[in-house]
């Protein structure tokens, strides 16, 4: 997918057109308790993301404060970047994992030295943090929870 550039000017434009299309009426039917509805494909993105972070997303669409209640879903800290991104781990025994990270975009392959160089991720993780430093701004929301170290 071509990322998407935009300037701020237009990007504060396109946040006014969506609060002028959205009224309180409009997210009455969102206010009762929907927790029971099954989850759908767009929701994948959204994943253990904050509540903090869903509640300042709503903001920014609606312009009306909002409290977002209910568990974070429990996900795996990226060996990366450390952020609580990844559904599942690598298991090379049960074949599972291979998750990729949606923040760094490191596909979990179960390396754990960082000076590895991996094919599968086209480097090494050292690689994708000093890409991380280099373009801070880019990779500056603290959308997911922090993983243990």
């Amino acid at each position: 997918m071509k990322k998407i550039v935009i300037e701020r000017a237009n990007a504060y434009k396109l946040i006014r057109l969506m609060r002028d299309s959205i009224s309180k009426e409009d997210l009455s039917v969102y206010l009762k308790d929907n927790s029971k509805e099954e989850r759908t494909e767009l929701d994948v993105d959204l994943l253990g993301t904050s509540n903090g972070f869903l509640s300042e997303v709503i903001h920014t669409i609606t312009g009306y404060e909002v409290e977002v209640c209910g568990e974070v879903e429990e996900l795996f800290p990226c060996p990366c970047c450390g952020f609580k991104t990844l559904t599942e781990r690598f298991n090379p025994e049960e074949g599972t994992g291979y998750d990729i990270c949606p923040y760094c975009n490191w596909e979990d392959d179960g390396t754990t030295d960082i000076e590895s160089y991996r094919s599968i991720n086209k480097g090494s993780i050292l690689d994708y943090r000093n890409r991380i430093n280099a373009n801070f701004s880019k990779y500056y929301i603290n959308k997911w929870l922090k993983g243990e170290d």
